[in-house]
């Protein structure tokens, strides 16, 4: 039965709807959540995330689309620079 539901979930979620957390996406990217930020801070293809409030300690979210998207950069950007070193 736990399949069954598995695969209903995955035919109704959609990655560009739903909301994580700095923490979560941090995991999902496989560093840790100050590293994360280190990131957000100086690469301009990170998600920048948005507030889920207007007030100033409103937690920062992140959609689960661009966290995937920028770990496909990431993997790109991997395998574009193990390829650079060959033929040397």
């Amino acid at each position: 039965m736990a399949n069954a539901q598995r695969k209903d979930a995955q035919e109704w979620i959609d990655p560009r709807f739903v909301q994580i957390s700095r923490t979560e996406a941090a995991r999902i990217l496989g560093r840790s959540p100050t590293e994360f930020d280190r990131m957000r801070k100086n690469d301009p293809e990170c998600p920048k995330g948005f507030k889920d409030g207007n007030d100033r300690g409103a937690r920062v979210r992140f959609r689960l689309s661009d966290v995937y998207a920028y770990s496909d950069t990431l993997m790109s950007r991997g395998s574009n620079d193990a390829g650079d070193g060959e033929g040397e």
